[in-house]
């Protein structure tokens, strides 16, 4: 293979991920997108929550749900015949933090203010305020819903719902002091779209991101989920879909009555081996780049032999087919033999986190960053032989480059008091005494004014935290271990860790 064609293969992979980190860009988001086959769950209309990692594609599942024509490309052929009726369901937006959608929504400000002077037990009218505002202002023409509304509202509390309802202190105390009234209009609304045959969905996202407190957010959380489980069965054609990090689902902070029985309604994404090359194999393919192309048709049983529309190529699901291609790119080994890993396998070992589980973000900015790794040193593109194009150990840097990549994420989002931790443990050594560990996670560690925006009151629910998030583990033998996804973020040692190439 000519090494010009070499660069062309990884300069397509190294753009396999877009740069604003959520996944997904927005010109490219269904030729970006790969349909797994539990997707097709979603069509089920009782499951209402969907949980999932950082980086497991909860916002890319929002964004072509409500700007791509809803489960049209998110599910099978098979599914669409199952369930009939997806068709003419049509998906907004219950709540979302940011872009310009979220402008009718309350600021998080707004939500910690609230709570200020309200039991966080009683947001019932909070998520029903918001349920109201969105089936107000989607059917503001339909002369039965406008009946209803002044049957319900007065005139002032609707123009409000329709017009401001991110202003949560102008109609939060007339709705919840009027439950019973806003209750009423929502069965009858829904009766109404039964009759006209319209199916509505509210689709959450960003939660995590509602409030300022990690305490209030569970508040927030608990009460929409409680809100939904008692309403998605109520209801026939106002449904819903809840995006939530699996780590805010399973902390104890969340639990609540009916929490046992919500594993009925949920659908958690995962991410097995296949998947993730498949989705790299996807972007690849549609990159739009001829000699990706022909690189990929070279492997028999790769690629499904005709272009899916408007989701471009789609990789057939043949294993043998993904550890072909893997061998081709890397070799079958990441060094002579098999001491050194199995390359197919070496990539989703080295960055699932402390509960086994890998995200396609990850996953793929791990090629992305080994294949401007090689276009950097192109003297290694020069060295490899017939077809291969990565070296293992630009993907052993990779790794690291990823694990500070994702921590960098945690400590600018929301997991900002782990900047405070991760500046205590540098350097520092691993496997570590759990005893040990729990002295750096005690809150008089941090400054004061961060003490409250901690996610526990003593280094014991603070460890708790961690291990839930994924990034600590406790050994048999009561030690404390990171995985390599983190481990270098945190700049932690550990011996017999990856060697970094030069």
């Amino acid at each position: 293979m000519e090494i010009e064609t070499k660069y062309k293969i990884l300069e397509g992979i190294s753009h396999c991920v877009p740069e604003n980190g959520s996944g997904e860009d927005e010109e490219n988001l269904l030729q970006n997108f790969l349909p797994l086959r539990s997707y097709g769950k979603l069509a089920d209309p009782k499951n209402f929550l969907i949980t999932g990692g950082r980086g497991s594609g909860k916002t890319e599942l929002f964004r072509i749900l409500t700007s791509c024509g809803g489960l049209h490309y998110v599910i099978s052929e098979k599914d669409k015949k199952r369930y009939t009726g997806f068709r003419e369901q049509e998906f907004l937006t219950g709540y979302i933090a940011t872009g310009p959608e979220a402008k009718v929504f309350p600021v998080s400000n707004s939500c910690d203010d609230l709570l200020r002077i309200e039991r966080p037990d009683n947001l019932t009218a909070f998520w029903g305020g918001l349920v109201c505002a969105v089936i107000l202002k989607r059917l503001q023409d339909h002369q039965e819903i406008i009946e209803l509304a002044n049957r319900y509202f007065d005139v002032k509390t609707r123009t409000i719902l329709e017009e401001n309802s991110s202003e949560v202190s102008s109609w939060w105390k007339i709705l919840d002091s009027r439950k019973e009234k806003w209750e009423s209009f929502l069965d009858q609304a829904d009766t109404v779209l039964e009759k006209k045959d319209i199916h509505l969905c509210l689709v959450y996202d960003e939660l995590d991101r509602i409030c300022g407190n990690y305490e209030k957010l569970f508040s927030y959380i608990r009460s929409l989920l409680d809100f939904w489980y008692r309403h998605n069965n109520r209801f026939t054609h106002i449904k819903a879909k809840i995006f939530l990090r699996s780590d805010l689902y399973n902390a104890k902070a969340l639990q609540f009555v009916d929490a046992s029985k919500m594993g009925a309604y949920r659908l958690e994404l995962n991410w097995d081996t296949n998947s993730l090359y498949r989705l790299l194999i996807k972007r690849m393919a549609n990159t739009g780049i001829r000699e990706i192309e022909l690189y990929l048709k070279e492997v028999p049983g790769l690629l499904q032999t005709k272009i899916q529309g408007a989701l471009g190529y789609l990789p057939d699901n043949s294993e043998d087919a993904f550890r072909l291609l893997i061998n081709k790119m890397i070799g079958q080994y990441m060094g002579k033999d098999a001491k050194r890993g199995i390359s197919y396998t070496w990539v989703p070992n080295h960055i699932q986190d402390a509960n086994g589980e890998t995200a396609p973000r990850a996953f793929l900015k791990c090629f992305a960053f080994a294949a401007e790794e090689m276009l950097n040193h192109k003297s290694d593109v020069a060295a490899l032989e017939d077809e291969r194009i990565l070296l293992p150990t630009r993907l052993q840097g990779a790794v690291a480059k990823v694990s500070a990549d994702r921590v960098q994420e945690l400590t600018q989002e929301e997991y900002q008091w782990l900047q405070n931790l991760i500046g205590r443990l540098r350097g520092k050594t691993l496997l570590m005494g759990v005893d040990e560990f729990l002295d750096y996670l005690e809150p008089e560690n941090w400054p004061i004014e961060e003490q409250n925006k901690l996610p526990g009151k003593t280094g014991m629910e603070i460890l708790e935290v961690l291990v839930t998030l994924g990034i600590v583990m406790r050994t048999m033998d009561e030690r404390i271990n990171i995985p390599e996804i983190y481990l270098h973020g945190f700049e932690l040692k550990r011996k017999g860790g990856i060697k970094r190439p030069k």
